[in-house]
């Protein structure tokens, strides 16, 4: 029995492991690379596997860094089934297609290239994402099932958005069972909408997400305190709040912290706005979805309070509404996309950026290579929509309110598992993060940790 790891290895983007066994394939997750060209570029590589030979595909939930590479699979051969809960095949649906419009126009308007410079094809086709919608088996959490004699799964909830999910696998080969779990990506505990992680108690082999493995996140009370104390700044001053979103999760618990806010009279006369055609479609899901959510928020439902309806807010639909808002100030603007490399937010950027009583405020993980990553390491200028601007906003980074758990609460979810497993692989971080959380929990937890290489091939005895 091998485990191959062909994305997110080294990296935070392009999730996608190969576990082969009695002759039979499975994959978890097929993701997007995101990020620099460099990264971007390898999306247009042939899988390193014959798409057409993967009897399953387990999908951990719907970000476009796990699910953005299934249509091209589907394309080039898939047709086994996919694997997820309701919530993530709705999600991933919607992220699939928008995906490809971004996509599209990019290529009609030339501005799909390699970073050589040379013009790449389309990934795929929107003939390729229904088909691969249509592949799709959903299942509730907790319950076993045993898809062939050598193979069994279990979903368990991974606290990260709405329906994301640890999958635990029971393998069979040569009539040796083997335990092998995944952790997808782990939320935070204490989230507002989706309940939090949870606990697994025994694997013989665990791959678990190490985004944070290197840093605590900041208090969740102070950060919500911080985000109330920016955007109470704007008031009369000139400038604007942009929050740069992701439109799943990030959007709809910022919307929650807001709404909680305007109903205890904390924001004035700020007005609100969600400008993602994305986020909003993604709201409507969460709001068909409430099975997942956690006690408090049920109860905020169940009290007659909508989370994402308040005093204020609008959600922007049109292009031209869009435009329009740009012109305004003291307000506050929920774009996409969340790591600022494309989408309406680049519009509020490049009418803010240089405004230094604007506040722009990031609220999730930006990788490498991206133009959200440079204005959190404070580079200046930067370009944006092909103009070079000064960088005069106040930027912001609120960690506190991340949709990753941290070092912490990654050693919390590891030391659950009553006996220690045979290896632990790391994946889902940068390079150096890695390291850090190899050392750390070789030494706090005393497990054998292992960071492997992309494309490496393991073998599990």
């Amino acid at each position: 029995m091998n485990i191959t790891f062909f994305g997110a290895t080294k990296g935070v983007t392009g999730a996608c492991f190969l576990i082969d066994f009695a002759n039979k394939k499975l994959l978890v997750d097929c993701g997007l690379f995101q990020g620099s060209h460099e990264l971007s570029d390898k999306n247009w590589e042939p899988f390193g596997f014959d798409p057409a030979g993967i009897d399953y595909l387990f999908l951990t939930h719907g970000h476009l860094d796990h699910c953005g590479q299934i249509p091209k699979l589907v394309r080039h051969g898939f047709n086994g089934r996919i694997i997820s809960t309701d919530a993530t095949r709705d999600i991933a649906e919607l992220i699939m297609y928008d995906a490809y419009k971004i996509q599209e126009e990019d290529y009609r308007r030339g501005r799909l290239k390699y970073k050589s410079g040379e013009p790449k094809e389309l990934l795929y086709s929107e003939e390729d994402i229904s088909k691969a919608v249509s592949l799709f088996d959903v299942y509730e959490y907790s319950k076993s099932v045993k898809l062939i004699p050598e193979l069994e799964f279990r979903m368990r909830n991974a606290g990260h958005i709405l329906g994301s999910s640890i999958f635990e696998f029971w393998i069979k080969e040569n009539g040796k069972p083997t335990k092998i779990v995944f952790s997808g990506d782990l939320g935070q505990p204490g989230k507002r909408i989706v309940w939090d992680p949870d606990n697994v108690r025994e694997a013989d082999y665990v791959v678990v997400e190490s985004t944070y493995g290197d840093r605590l996140h900041k208090d969740k009370n102070q950060s919500i305190l911080e985000f109330l104390s920016i955007i109470r700044k704007i008031e009369g001053s000139g400038g604007n709040v942009i929050i740069p979103v992701f439109a799943v999760e990030r959007t709809q618990e910022i919307l929650y912290e807001i709404n909680l806010m305007s109903e205890n009279g904390l924001l004035g006369d700020i007005g609100v706005y969600l400008d993602s055609p994305l986020a909003t479609k993604v709201t409507e899901l969460f709001k068909k979805y409430q099975k997942y959510y956690d006690t408090d928020a049920l109860r905020l439902v169940e009290g007659g309070d909508d989370p994402f309806e308040f005093k204020g807010f609008k959600m922007i639909t049109g292009v031209e509404e869009s435009k329009k808002l740009s012109d305004r100030t003291g307000v506050v603007i929920l774009a996409g996309s969340g790591m600022c490399t494309g989408g309406r937010v680049l519009h509020h950027l490049e009418k803010n950026l240089e405004n230094p009583n604007s506040h722009i405020v990031f609220v999730g993980y930006q990788v490498q290579g991206t133009l959200g990553r440079k204005l959190v390491d404070r580079y200046s200028p930067v370009r944006v929509m092909g103009n070079q601007l000064e960088v005069k906003a106040k930027i912001h980074t609120i960690g506190g309110l991340s949709a990753h758990a941290d070092q912490r609460d990654l050693r919390y979810w590891l030391r659950s598992f009553g006996v220690a497993p045979k290896k632990v692989f790391l994946v889902h971080g940068e390079s150096g993060v890695l390291t850090a959380f190899e050392e750390n929990i070789k030494k706090e937890l005393n497990l054998n940790a292992y960071v492997p290489e992309p494309n490496e091939t393991v073998e599990l005895l």
